[in-house]
């Protein structure tokens, strides 16, 4: 039977910790190591996380300063002994047959990467599930090709790349050096990029297998506390070198792509109300003026338009307008 190392980065989510490794050790598959990061939690995550390794051998605990979840994963890929790795977040949610199906299908299907379907939860309830194309295919070189047109045709914006759900093969990730970036946030975007440039094939389920719980937005405030523009823009610009190595004409594919870049822009302009950064009204306008001013930059070079009504008037750099309807957003989403 395979090992399968399932990585778990934690940082001040002591409230979630006991669930969240319960639905680990609580798998019908038991050939796990479970590798806990603790990224220098202020809060008592690190001491619940040593209390639960207590109740399982399976579970090692590392602590180490803050640096941000990529930091902590690549320290955990380290460490890894397993066949197979599986990233998961501590608030999130895995059926219990997940890693047994998502290993079944790895060898039945001999392939190099595992994708399942998901729901998505708000704190109260499940409010949608994304279904991938159930049973598809592809190797060679098609797999590389038709990765992302199928990622950004079944996902959410802004989750396509994430880490979680999904079933890597360790031996291509040491192999090819694959490892998360530096940055903050939207790491995981480009280590899927990296892992997916190394691949022969990839097989996607409709098997819906765990369950993401969606931040609110005075939650995801409470999580960063810096600007999160910069780390989403150098995410984008990775992911676009790489992908576009095998999509080189695919117009769609670098359309959802800088869809993807304007939905993260978007939330980098909701992100300047964050009480954490402590910007007063002139330091918000002038920092969206310039967040506008370099996203248009980016995507005039590819003349590609956006179908939203905010991109409109990033276009005419109708920066007040701009504001307006982003105080509005969060003001209709009671999330000021």
């Amino acid at each position: 039977m395979k090992k399968v190392s399932i990585i778990i980065p934690v940082y001040n989510m002591e409230e979630w910790v006991e669930s969240g490794i319960k639905c680990i050790t609580e798998q019908t598959y038991e050939n796990l190591e479970i590798i806990i990061i603790d990224d220098g939690s202020k809060d008592g995550s690190y001491m619940k996380c040593l209390a639960e390794a207590d109740k399982d051998r399976r579970i090692a605990v590392f602590g180490k300063n803050n640096e941000g979840p990529g930091a902590a994963r690549n320290l955990a890929l380290r460490k890894a002994t397993g066949d197979y790795i599986y990233f998961f977040d501590i608030d999130d949610y895995l059926e219990k047959n997940a890693i047994e199906k998502f290993v079944r299908y790895m060898e039945n299907e001999n392939t190099d990467l595992v994708v399942c379907s998901f729901s998505m939860f708000d704190g109260e309830k499940v409010f949608r599930t994304v279904k991938k194309a159930d049973g598809l295919k592809r190797t060679g070189g098609d797999a590389r090709k038709d990765y992302y047109e199928h990622m950004f045709m079944y996902g959410e914006r802004g989750i396509q790349g994430a880490a979680w759900f999904k079933l890597y093969k360790t031996d291509i990730i040491r192999k090819n050096g694959i490892e998360f970036p530096k940055l903050r946030k939207s790491e995981d975007d480009v280590f899927v990029a990296r892992y997916v440039n190394c691949i022969d094939s990839f097989y996607m389920t409709g098997d819906v297998l765990c369950r993401y719980y969606v931040n609110s937005y005075k939650r995801f405030w409470d999580k960063y506390r810096f600007d999160i523009f910069d780390t989403s823009r150098q995410s984008t610009m990775y992911v676009k070198d790489i992908v576009l190595n095998w999509n080189r004409n695919n117009k769609d594919v670098l359309q959802r792509i800088y869809d993807d870049y304007f939905h993260k822009t978007f939330g980098s302009f909701c992100f300047l109300f964050n009480p954490n950064l402590k910007l007063n009204r002139k330091a918000r306008y002038a920092r969206l003026k310039e967040i506008t001013d370099i996203f248009m930059d980016d995507i005039s070079c590819d003349g590609i338009e956006i179908n939203h009504p905010i991109f409109k008037c990033m276009k005419k750099k109708n920066y007040r307008a701009i504001y307006v309807r982003i105080v509005l957003h969060i003001w209709k989403h009671k999330f000021d």
